[in-house]
């Protein structure tokens, strides 16, 4: 094989791997809570025979922003989402669910809002169709799951 054979092999190999790189990176942006409390949320979906929502990372950057502020604050609350999330995506429609607790546990995250008609009824809305979930802290864990429109 001749020198400039190998070199469009490893140019070939280099390539490749940088068109698979993002979209491995991207996938893993989520710790495992939060890809647990989106399985979570989506099952809870398919309960009631609405679509997945698919993830996005720059709803996954707002809450874990707004987590992350909630934490350092000491207090939970939803602000104004709407100006808050459309800082990190476009999009006609947004909400938001938040929850504290010890602990950081997927299923009793997603439990807690299936059982809070105000959560429930943004979990189950057909409107939404992106989530980004965000979290902050182990022992004491607060949560945001931002929801958006497709567009």
């Amino acid at each position: 094989m001749s020198v400039t054979s190998v070199r469009r092999a490893v140019l070939a190999v280099l390539l490749i791997a940088c068109v698979v790189a993002p979209s491995r990176a991207s996938a893993a942006s989520h710790d495992a809570t939060e890809a647990s409390i989106i399985r979570a949320l989506n099952n809870a979906r398919a309960s009631y025979g609405l679509p997945r929502l698919r993830s996005s990372s720059g709803l996954a950057r707002a809450a874990g922003a707004h987590s992350a502020t909630m934490r350092r604050t000491n207090r939970i609350g939803h602000g104004d989402v709407g100006r808050r999330v459309r800082r990190y995506v476009r999009t006609r429609k947004v909400g938001e669910n938040i929850a504290w607790m010890d602990g950081c546990n997927a299923t009793r995250v997603v439990n807690l809002w299936l059982n809070s008609a105000p959560h429930r009824k943004i979990m189950l809305s057909r409107s939404f169709r992106r989530i980004g979930v965000g979290r902050s802290g182990s022992r004491r864990c607060f949560v945001t799951a931002d929801f958006a429109s497709a567009h």
